[in-house]
């Protein structure tokens, strides 16, 4: 060999393969950042008002119930933010205080279910305006579900228009 002429053979030692770096990881922190900008958009942009006046839809059809069967209540629209007035059967009207107007209807209902010839009554019913706000309807169907658990039905009528 001469002088001057590296071999590159000898001095060439086996190819190791390559390391592979670790993988960069992904930084989820603005994706985090855009879903809580939307949920703060949506809870904010959203209107959380159970109180708001819904339609209740027309029934297609529906079971014919006599009103001698069962304890009838009457609700009717007061008007503007008012709570529904609340009826007996004879006309009569329930407290306006909410307190009252349950340990009423509560009394009312079970003299109602209690008076019936032969067999007891065994289902109430709500016969409402088709002005009234679901909220007052629901708010009747509660007090007489908490008071009369072991009731077989609950009947809601609308008036028609």
């Amino acid at each position: 060999m001469s002088q001057g002429f590296i071999d590159d053979d000898e001095d060439d030692e086996p190819a190791l393969p390559r390391k592979k770096r670790p993988e960069e990881e992904m930084d989820i922190t603005p994706m985090i950042d855009i879903t809580f900008l939307l949920l703060i958009f949506f809870v904010v942009a959203s209107k959380m008002d159970p109180t708001q006046t819904g339609k209740i839809p027309e029934a297609t059809n529906g079971l014919a119930i006599s009103a001698k069967d069962s304890a009838v209540i009457f609700i009717e629209p007061a008007g503007g933010d008012s709570p529904a007035i609340l009826r007996r059967y004879d006309g009569s009207e329930f407290s306006k205080d909410e307190e009252t107007a349950t340990s009423e209807i509560v009394e009312y209902l079970t003299g109602e279910l209690e008076k019936s010839i032969g067999t007891n009554k065994n289902q109430v019913m709500l016969l409402g305006d088709a002005e009234v706000k679901v909220s007052e309807v629901t708010r009747v169907q509660k007090i007489v579900g908490d008071a009369f658990q072991d009731l077989e039905f609950t009947y809601i009528a609308v008036k028609e228009q």
